[in-house]
C-alpha cells in the first residue's frame, strides 16, 4: 500500500513537470513569432514614411558698376589725356599784391553709378629755399564750388599754408553725382587783398569755417602783401577732389 500510493505520486509529479515544459515551450514560439510581427511591421513603416520631393530656384545675375569722373572742361587749363588733371594757367611773375586769374573747372561723372565728392585736398610742392617757403607761408588761397544746390560755395579761403595743413583741406556736406551730371570748381591765389571771388570769411560751411578758425586761431584777415623774403619764390599747388561710389 505505501510503495503503490508513494508510485502514483512519483507519476503525478512527473506529469507535473512535463505540463510545465510543454508551456515554456509554447511561450518561446508565441514571443518568437511576436518578434517576427514586430520586425514586419518595421519595414512596411519604412516604406510607408517615404515622400516625393522637389525644389525651386531663384537666380541674380550681379554686375559691379564703374566709377569715372573726368574733367571735361579745364577753364582754358590743359586737361591730362585721361582727364583725371587739369593744369592751369602759370602765375606771375607776381608783384607784391596780386591775384590769379579765375579759371573755372567742370567735372564730369562719365561712369554709370552715382558718385559721391566728399573731400578737397590742398597739397603743395617747393624746393626748401627760404625764398619758397616765404612764398608759401604769405599766399592765400580762394577755393570755390557749385553743384545742383547752387553755388557758388566758398569752400575755404585763408592762408594757403592752412588749406595745405588741414587733413581734409575741406569735408564736404555728401555731393552725389548720377551718371552725366556735372559740378564745377576753381581754385585762386592771392596776396595783399581779399579774393575778388571769395568773401573774407574762411568758408561758408560752418564746420570748414570753425577748423579753419581753430587752426589760424582767430577770424579770417585780409593778407599783407608779399615781403622781400618771398621775392622770386616758387611754389607749386595742387587741389585735388575726392570722390567714392
Amino acid at each position: 500500500m505505501d510503495r503503490h500510493l508513494g508510485g502514483g505520486d512519483l507519476q503525478s509529479h512527473q506529469l507535473i513537470i512535463l505540463k510545465g515544459a510543454t508551456s515554456m515551450a509554447y511561450s518561446r514560439k508565441v514571443l518568437t513569432a511576436g518578434a517576427v510581427c514586430v520586425a514586419a511591421l518595421a519595414l512596411i513603416g519604412t516604406g510607408a514614411g517615404a515622400t516625393f520631393s522637389d525644389a525651386v530656384h531663384a537666380n541674380r545675375t550681379i554686375t559691379a558698376g564703374t566709377m569715372n569722373v573726368q574733367i571735361s572742361d579745364g577753364g582754358g587749363g590743359t586737361v591730362s589725356a585721361d582727364g583725371k588733371s587739369v593744369t592751369l594757367s602759370p602765375v606771375g611773375p607776381t608783384g607784391s599784391t596780386f591775384e590769379s586769374e579765375h579759371q573755372i573747372v567742370t567735372i564730369k561723372n562719365y561712369g554709370n553709378i552715382p558718385v559721391t565728392s566728399d573731400a578737397i585736398q590742398m597739397t603743395e610742392s617747393h624746393v626748401g629755399t627760404a625764398n619758397n617757403n616765404a612764398l608759401l607761408a604769405q599766399t592765400y588761397v580762394c577755393i570755390q564750388s557749385t553743384d545742383y544746390s547752387g553755388g557758388p560755395w566758398t569752400e575755404g579761403n585763408g592762408p594757403l599754408a592752412t588749406a595745405v595743413a588741414l587733413t581734409p583741406t575741406v569735408k564736404q556736406n555728401a555731393v552725389v553725382l548720377q551718371p552725366g551730371d556735372t559740378i564745377t570748381f576753381s581754385v585762386d591765389f592771392y596776396a595783399g587783398q581779399d579774393s575778388t571771388h571769395c568773401k573774407p570769411i574762411y568758408s561758408d560751411g560752418p564746420h570748414t569755417a570753425a577748423t579753419w578758425f581753430q587752426y589760424d586761431g582767430g577770424p579770417y584777415h585780409t593778407p599783407a602783401s608779399l615781403t622781400d623774403a618771398a621775392q622770386g619764390g616758387v611754389i607749386t599747388p595742387t587741389l585735388t577732389f575726392s570722390f567714392t561710389g
